[in-house]
């Protein structure tokens, strides 16, 4: 056995021992699941614990470990070769394991879930592996990006739930930090439209209009003021391609009208006009995505890998069209679903 082995062992044992001197510390490692053992018994042990912590049960005793073991199928399955004997054993020697101290248990408990973190990786990135092997494997980027994001959205909790005192500062700095002109958020280029809503990070914002009501230019607008405050914009769009799109930024840049823009028929002046607004999109952290029939398969693929790449603070979507005939509460609920997939402000 490796000497890594042997570590994470140590630490698996040394939490089953300090829960049963003190069950309580259970509440300090939420984040630590069963399947993050690698020994079955101890999955079975820290269950039990745990569940007896949650009904206020502050004295382990085999007895009751064995109650909860037996409590259900389920679990009977998975501890069917553990006896009240091993349990007893198991308890005895706690007060050689057993540590006394919060910050020793968290200690254990990061070794635990940091080794588990690796292995889960690990598998993760074999699967990856074996995707990428497989010719008729298909959407293989969404699921390698899916096959990632699992695993680092699994091991991302915290443990830690501190008190109110203890994060009022912080929150109240985070507070100052967001207000701009007197806005908190990222203000709209509009002040009126700043008096009900700004772009917060996570969150949804609807313009809705009927056709050819200028809700892409309004779209446009909120895209290049949030270049010019340095946000990093990913532009998705169902009907412009990006040759289209770029004479629409520099007319809107230059005020340069679009047809003259488009049939070079400007000045020398005008031209110059042009040349600097191209430099000066080549330094903006802005993607544009034509994407002619949307699909939440896409729209993730083109997410993910623009993170990657440039980073992202707000998402356009022009336009989102619903795959349903439903109420406008239907349509809301499905905008919702799509921001909670891709975490990030539109």
């Amino acid at each position: 056995m490796k000497a890594d082995e042997i570590n994470r062992l140590d630490s698996e044992s040394g939490i089953i021992a300090t829960l049963i001197k003190h069950p309580d510390f259970s509440f300090y490692s939420e984040n630590l699941l069963p399947n993050h053992f690698t020994n079955r018994q101890n999955r079975c042990f820290y269950t039990a614990i745990c569940e007896m912590a949650k009904n206020n049960i502050t004295t382990v005793d085999a007895f009751g470990v064995m109650q909860i073991l037996e409590s259900s199928d389920a679990m009977r399955r998975i501890a069917k070769d553990i006896t009240i004997e091993q349990i007893q054993e198991l308890i005895e020697m706690s007060e050689i394991l057993a540590r006394n101290s919060i910050e020793e248990y968290k200690l254990l408990v990061g070794n635990v879930v940091d080794a588990a973190f690796r292995r889960d990786t690990y598998q993760r990135l074999k699967e990856c592996e074996d995707l990428c092997c497989n010719e008729e494997a298909n959407d293989i980027q969404e699921k390698i990006y899916g096959l990632i994001d699992e695993v680092m959205t699994d091991y991302s909790t915290t443990d830690d739930i501190p008190q109110f005192k203890d994060v009022v500062d912080d929150c109240w700095n985070e507070i100052q930090n967001r207000q701009q002109d007197g806005y908190a958020g990222i203000p709209f280029k509009f002040d009126k439209l700043n008096e009900y809503a700004t772009i917060e990070r996570g969150e949804l914002f609807i313009f809705a209009a009927e056709a050819k009501q200028g809700k892409s230019m309004m779209l446009l607008n909120c895209a290049m003021d949030l270049l010019k405050k340095d946000q990093a914009v990913l532009y998705l769009d169902s009907e412009l391609n990006t040759r289209m799109f770029t004479a629409r930024v520099l007319a809107h840049l230059t005020g340069i009208e679009y047809r003259r823009l488009t049939t070079g028929n400007y000045t020398e002046e005008e031209k110059r006009k042009i040349d600097d607004a191209r430099a000066w999109l080549k330094t903006r952290k802005f993607t544009h995505i034509y994407i002619p029939m949307f699909d939440q398969q896409s729209i993730y693929t083109a997410v993910k890998k623009v993170k990657h790449v440039q980073g992202l603070d707000v998402l356009i979507v022009d336009y989102f069209k619903g795959s349903g005939e439903g109420t406008a509460f239907d349509s809301y609920q499905e905008l919702g679903k799509f921001v909670d997939k891709h975490h990030c402000s539109r």
